[in-house]
């Protein structure tokens, strides 16, 4: 990448690091892979049980196999078929695991994090039940402020997550989202962590590299 532009990106996420931490998240940047998956297994240490969101991101990090073979119990709902009886309680153990790990649609510069997902139990788990929650995030989803956040989830994130479920919505067809009522439909519940949640401690990572949706 030109040394420029990665310049330019690196001043975006200094000044969210910078906001995300007044607001008491406990933010970091990390510039390789290997430092960020270090800092989360040293983080997982130990934690006997952890709950994998629903994360392109994680999962590209290679965390989910390596936690497996520390031997913890992994609360992976991608690994079930949804919808299941099985797949639904993994859901609902992922809220009081000692570890819960996932990414976000869209992080601001103004120190904020944006969310929009189907069955709210990522964004549950992210807020309440788990003792530490590890929120990762490639560079290319550091944004202005909530608008342009919102902005990104309709026009780049929603839209490709939907088309990677196979969902029958119109944004699988127009490229962005048209605020639908399709039973498809995947934008059901929007979240804005202002702060860090009380009861909850939220480390936010974010990589040197474009990671996920």
């Amino acid at each position: 990448m030109d040394e420029f532009v990665k310049a330019h990106y690196k001043l975006q996420v200094d000044e969210a690091v910078k906001a995300l931490q007044e607001h008491g998240f406990d933010a970091r940047f990390f510039e390789t892979r290997d430092e960020a998956v270090s800092f989360i297994m040293a983080q997982a240490a130990e934690c006997k049980t952890v709950g994998v969101g629903g994360t392109k991101t994680v999962r590209a990090l290679g965390i989910v196999d390596l936690l497996d073979a520390a031997g913890k119990t992994v609360y992976d709902n991608w690994k079930l078929k949804p919808g299941t009886p099985e797949e639904l309680q993994c859901r609902k153990a992922q809220m009081t695991t000692d570890l819960f790990l996932s990414s976000a649609n869209a992080v601001t510069v103004t120190g904020e994090i944006v969310n929009k997902e189907a069955s709210g139990n990522r964004t549950n788990s992210m807020t309440f039940g788990p003792q530490h929650v590890i929120i990762v995030v490639g560079r290319n989803k550091i944004v202005p402020d909530i608008a342009a956040a919102l902005d990104r989830i309709e026009r780049v994130a929603a839209p490709v997550r939907a088309m990677g479920m196979g969902r029958k919505t119109p944004c699988v067809k127009t490229g962005v989202c048209m605020d639908c009522d399709s039973p498809d439909r995947i934008c059901r519940i929007t979240t804005i962590l202002h702060r860090n949640p009380l009861f909850t401690k939220i480390s936010v990572v974010i990589l040197d590299e474009d990671l996920g949706y």
